[in-house]
């Protein structure tokens, strides 16, 4: 018995012999062969194309149902994206994100893709690209797994000349999942690289590692380049001297969100250059730009009005002095006194890379350029036009400004104001809850009855809904619920509020940056520290003569 896949190729080629017959029989004319008899065989002077296209592509053998589905759902698939491709082409890369869906969801995101298009490119500063390079091959060297690196300092943003001389340091930090493991297999790759606490282990390194800011600094430490050349046909340098910290990429996350030390977070407030990236890093490193516009803003906020110009100039100057207030390091004299202002006019243009898209798309309500057009960003002369803005600075702004502040920042700042506006907190549970004291609220918030959706959450507007939630889902609410109670209303109208920030960013800086200094005598060594103190003075006396 034939099968039925027999069957259909018998049928067919019955119906190709008909289609040949009737080809032979439509020639219009023929010729005799001339080496042949009378009889003999004839070659067809045209072919009916109409035929010949029944012949082979009507008549072609017809694919299973199953394939065709599959084809047609897959050219399906490929216009459908070619329509998103080309509209994304037109999506602005920086357009605004709500923080608080994806802060809610950290743990789901994973790949780059869950982000918007191009997303955090501001992040992605220029820089020379053989620099760029450079760095790609020293991280290339290290054997041990890096989730997020990058480089940072006045080397990595010179004029590239200094890529590849050995004699200048470069600044690099790294962040990894599992300090331990990392320093393990980092110690039987490059056991030079680490002072005498080596022989303590990987454990006792990272122990160590998370004092102070969670880093561990190997500084002054010569790299060899040998894998580099696998990278790249060019030639790297023999060696290249450097200093690289490590951090977890727990910490890295946690001082992102929180600002729990600034001391990371507030490195990346500056241009870096960013070798290795991480969905959850951009996503989180984008939040901590737009945190540092808002305490700049309110830090430069004046008495009694409701409007402030603020130039580029200044705003950035602000930003980049965020992380310095309070190191114990400028107090002490270890830093050039006009490294803000050098660091700024250095790096005029990646600061505004960075930041004028986050003015732009976050603060389309609060900040206006007043004098002139964004298009014209540069004089005759090439020489950056320094923009103005009008900051809308009345309480109500800032008292949205401060319920959006990193969690552990906020709560540092709440604290101040606990006593002196306690009646205006004691009406306000979601700042108790910022202050852990959410035991003063009604019981019912232990036993929470409600599991909203994100969208669901927007739209609680009542403190009576909020006690029907869980208490971590407070945070992700609107800011409307959270200035609604009273408690950031009162401290934004303080005539104090500047001078209390300050104060903040000190407490929140100087313990930790403390540490991490005095830590230094035990991961670096007593030479290498001196040695690094020596350089930090020279810089401020050289800074000073200036």
């Amino acid at each position: 018995m034939l099968s039925s896949t027999t069957k259909r190729a018998c049928a067919q080629r019955r119906i190709n012999v008909k289609l040949l017959a009737r080809l032979e029989s439509s020639t219009p004319g023929s010729v005799r062969s001339e080496s042949g008899p009378a009889g003999s065989r004839t070659a067809p002077k045209e072919i009916d194309p109409v035929l010949l296209d029944q012949l082979f592509r009507g008549h072609k053998p017809r694919r299973f149902p199953a394939f065709e589905r599959i084809h047609k759902q897959d050219q399906e698939e490929k216009d459908r994206f070619a329509v998103i491709d080309e509209n994304l082409s037109k999506f602005k890369s920086n357009s605004p994100v709500n923080f608080n869906y994806y802060l809610r969801n950290l743990a789901d995101l994973k790949t780059q893709s869950q982000l918007p298009y191009k997303f955090g490119e501001n992040q992605l500063v220029k820089n020379d690209p053989e620099m760029e390079k450079y760095l790609k091959m020293i991280l290339w060297e290290f054997q041990a797994p890096v989730r997020f690196a990058f480089g940072y300092g006045s080397k990595v943003f010179g004029q590239g000349s200094g890529a590849s001389s050995a004699d200048s340091m470069i600044d690099m930090n790294f962040a990894v999942s599992y300090p331990d493991h990392w320093h393990s297999l980092n110690m039987q790759q490059f056991p030079n690289h680490y002072s005498g606490i080596r022989r303590l282990g990987a454990h006792a390194i990272s122990t160590v590692q998370e004092w102070g800011a969670g880093v561990y600094f190997n500084p002054y430490v010569t790299l060899d380049f040998k894998r580099a050349k696998t990278l790249t046909s060019e030639t790297p340098a023999k060696s290249q001297m450097m200093k690289y910290g490590v951090t977890s990429i727990d910490r890295l996350i946690s001082d992102l969100i929180n600002w729990d030390t600034l001391y990371l977070s507030g490195r990346l407030h500056k241009p870096v250059a960013i070798i290795r990236n991480s969905p959850n890093v951009q996503l989180l490193n984008q939040f901590n730009l737009t945190n540092a516009i808002k305490l700049s803003l309110l830090l430069l906020s004046e008495r009694h009005s409701t409007e402030n110009t603020v130039d580029e100039f200044e705003l950035y100057k602000m930003i980049t002095g965020l992380s310095y207030i309070g190191d114990p390091r400028v107090q002490m004299k270890g830093e050039n006194p006009h490294k803000i202002e050098n660091i700024v006019e250095n790096q005029f243009t990646k600061f505004r890379w960075m930041y004028l898209p986050l003015l732009e798309n976050y603060f389309p309500s609060m900040i206006q350029m007043v004098n002139c057009d964004k298009s014209q960003g540069f004089d005759r002369f090439n020489t950056p036009i320094i923009y103005k803005f009008k900051v809308d600075v009345c309480d109500e702004s800032k008292a949205s400004l401060i319920v959006d502040l990193p969690k552990a920042f906020r709560r540092r700042l709440y604290a101040k104001y606990a006593e002196k506006y306690g009646n205006d907190l004691a009406n306000d549970i979601v700042a108790q809850e910022v202050l852990g004291k959410v035991s003063l609220t009604s019981p019912e918030t232990s036993e929470p009855k409600l599991d909203l959706s994100f969208i669901d959450l927007q739209k609680v507007r009542s403190f009576a809904d909020l006690n029907q939630l869980p208490t971590k889902d407070w945070e992700y609410t609107s800011n409307a619920v959270k200035v609604k109670g009273g408690f950031a209303a009162a401290i934004a109208k303080d005539e104090d509020l500047k001078t209390v920030l300050v104060q903040v960013l000190k407490d929140t800086i100087y313990g930790p940056a403390l540490a991490q200094s005095l830590k230094g005598v035990v991961t670096a060594g007593l030479g290498k520290s001196i040695k690094y103190a020596l350089e930090k003075r020279k810089k401020y006396n050289n800074g000073k003569a200036a």
